[in-house]
């Protein structure tokens, strides 16, 4: 007997709905058994290196929001990221740690599990497979994701070639000039070591540290290094490569692509702003200026000066934006990757955190979630979980930590103040705020100049001027403002390619010629990259590497550079601390290495001192004859005249005093047993 189940109007019976169900329980299970032996396959014959690929594939195949490759793309990432960030709390504890057999295993299985319960893994009824299919290829082909995908691949060309065209110590020596990367790295790779973060198990991290420097190093956000990590042990299992320049190497290369990522994420939003009906036509001058802003502009100096933290906090703001602004189609799609945007945030760059807070609540407002039970329990998950991130940066960070300064470029003031104007007119001129978007784009705009101006007005009336996270807070407003651009498609008229070109070519012209704090410096930092002015520490990397080559683990003691210039034998010498384990060594040299303003000359009893005191054997490295750091009187010394902006001289020690190599000796004949003097030969590009 044969039963039509009520309600369905297509006849489906009883039997065909038992096989259904039967079917659909042999899909997972066939799935989830996939999900466990590609990884197990993969593992020995070394493709470990493909499984995150897999995971960004299945990711991607499991959206409903995303109406082109791009769009799920773009979702894809930020939902990884986010879910790492939470996956690596459990990984912590996880016997396995970072093996990538389990990472990518436990990744899929998850992913399945998704699929089903959404039902993707079900397939279209043939009669709808066609039409599918069609609108499908319709989709992907539109002709305003051509135009996303072309801006992108031209920020891509022009960010990788000064990258690419560099041997490993110019690509390191890059962000080594920023100083800040090689605790970046230290955590980075303490963590492929442990397995897990290290605010939980701070004590994993006091080996290789200074005691006074364990709370502040041990709870910075680690969502990035986290993600680094387990994406270098994929790509270690697959190369074979361990050793400390090899995963130097490949953090380098996460980093520039954090900034592609970020590049793509601002021109996403830019096209999604903009709005499902705009032209090609109309899109192509807003997507110009835009990608120029990032390439070119201050957006560039993030990458450059090291600090991959900030652009991933910048790129998940940029999501958060274009989504918040734009909410996806579906709710429960759009709550998840709010909140996974959010855990980003949280665990990379907390500093953000108020701006994607408000932005998310504009959210929540306008989608009155507060109706919804699992919107409640939804909020006060996120709200658990993204407090780790401020939590442990307050533990790590000083009670004045927001005046402090640091080694970030000023923000170029002019073009910032410019570019907020002209989003402001992108979404507020010709009745904008009639759109529901176009509000929410606007609060979005004064939620991050608020942010920035206060935190200015704060740090003037402080300590009298602007500095640092200021500069930060900044970045954050032109990445928001760049988002905004996307309504300036309601002023452009549908002219010829070459018309709509040229609209576009004075702003870009105005922000290539001219850069620095107020506008004034020749050529803006983007262009000074791509010619390689902006050379950054290319020496100082190559020395630490020859220094991490030689002695892989230190070799029992704090290795020190004498080679060369003054900033190259500080910033080489915290790069070997870094690739060597032996971070714990560095602070007691770099004030005796420092040659800025902050640092008190040193004597030679300075540093037979720091000798005599060191807990470990020390190994000076030297070559050049004429190199020399140290002064006859520490309070007023005599030494060359530099002016300023001019790099230091090798020679630029008092000349009554010994050169790097006589000191050097000295001290190894003092101490026969705890120096020791190599002639090294610093390697060339």
């Amino acid at each position: 007997m044969t039963v039509t189940r009520p309600g369905t109007g297509d006849g489906v019976t009883g039997e065909e709905s038992t096989g259904g169900r039967g079917t659909q329980a042999l899909r997972v299970a066939i799935a989830l058994l996939l999900a466990w032996l590609v990884p197990l396959a993969a593992h020995p014959v070394r493709l470990d290196a493909l499984l995150p690929l897999l995971v960004l594939a299945g990711t991607m195949a499991i959206q409903r929001g995303g109406t082109g490759l791009l769009d799920r793309f773009v979702l894809a990432c930020a939902q990884l990221f986010g879910a790492a960030c939470v996956f690596g709390l459990a990984l912590t504890f996880w016997p396995g740690h970072l093996h990538p057999t389990l990472v990518a295993g436990v990744a899929l299985t998850v992913l399945v599990l998704i699929a089903a319960a959404t039902g993707r893994l079900t397939p279209p009824a043939r009669k709808d497979a066609n039409r599918d299919k069609s609108r499908k290829i319709r989709k992907i082909r539109r002709p305003a994701d051509t135009l996303l995908a072309i801006a992108f691949a031209g920020v891509a060309a022009i960010s990788l070639i000064p990258y690419a065209a560099r041997d490993l110590g110019g690509r390191l020596g890059l962000p080594l000039a920023g100083e800040d990367i090689a605790r970046h790295y230290l955590l980075y790779d303490i963590i492929g070591r442990t397995g897990g973060y290290l605010f939980l198990r701070p004590e994993a991290l006091r080996p290789f540290v200074p005691d006074e420097e364990l709370d502040g190093i041990a709870n910075y956000p680690q969502g990035l290094h986290f993600a680094y990590a387990v994406l270098d042990r994929f790509v270690s299992s697959t190369t074979g490569r361990t050793s400390a320049g090899a995963a130097a190497d490949v953090m380098v290369w996460l980093l520039v692509g954090t900034f592609l990522l970020l590049a793509l994420a601002v021109l996403w939003a830019v096209r999604r702003l903009a709005g499902p009906g705009a032209s090609a036509a109309r899109l192509l001058p807003v997507l110009l200026v835009a990608a120029a802003w990032l390439v070119l502009g201050d957006p560039v100096t993030v990458l450059s000066r090291g600090y991959p933290n900030e652009l991933a906090g910048l790129a998940c703001a940029a999501a958060l934006t274009a989504i918040v602004v734009r909410p996806l189609p579906r709710p429960g799609e759009q709550t998840v990757t709010v909140a996974l945007l959010l855990v980003g945030i949280s665990f990379s760059y907390p500093l953000f955190l108020p701006y994607g807070g408000l932005a998310a609540l504009w959210w929540i407002w306008r989608a009155r979630l507060w109706r919804f039970w699992w919107g409640w329990l939804t909020a006060a998950l996120v709200a658990v979980v993204t407090s780790i991130g401020p939590l442990t940066a307050m533990a790590a960070s000083s009670g004045s930590q927001l005046l402090l300064n640091g080694t970030a470029r000023i923000v170029d003031r002019p073009a910032t103040a410019a570019l907020l104007a002209l989003a402001v007119f992108a979404v507020l001129v010709r009745r904008g705020l009639r759109a529901p978007s176009h509000r929410t784009a606007l609060f979005s705009l004064g939620v991050a100049f608020t942010l920035a101006a206060g935190l200015g007005l704060y740090q003037t009336a402080t300590i009298g001027r602007p500095v640092y996270y200021f500069d930060k807070l900044l970045h954050l407003l032109i990445v928001v403002s760049l988002c905004a651009l996307g309504g300036l498609v309601r002023f452009l008229p549908g002219l010829g390619a070459a018309a709509r070109v040229a609209i576009a070519l004075p702003v870009v012209a105005l922000l290539a010629v001219a850069g620095g704090e107020w506008h004034t410096t020749p050529v803006a930092p983007g262009v000074k990259l791509a010619l390689g002015k902006d050379r950054g520490s290319p020496e100082a990397a190559r020395d630490a590497l020859l220094m991490a080559r030689m002695f892989p683990d230190g070799g029992g003691a704090v290795n020190v550079d004498l080679m060369g210039s003054p900033w190259r034998n500080w910033s080489a010498t915290l790069g070997a601390a870094a690739l060597q384990h032996q971070y714990r060594y560095f602070p007691a040299w770099s004030g005796l290495l420092y040659p800025g303003s902050a640092g008190k000359a040193s004597t030679m009893e300075d540093m037979d001192r720091l000798v005599r005191e060191s807990p470990v054997p020390v190994r000076f490295f030297v070559h050049d004859p004429e190199a020399s750091l140290l002064v006859v009187d520490g309070e007023r010394p005599h030494r060359p005249n530099v002016r300023p902006g001019q790099p230091l001289p090798v020679a630029f020690g008092d000349p009554a005093a010994p050169t790097n190599i006589a000191a050097a000796r000295a001290l190894a004949a003092k101490y026969p047993t705890k120096v020791q003097v190599v002639y090294a030969t610093p390697a060339n590009p």
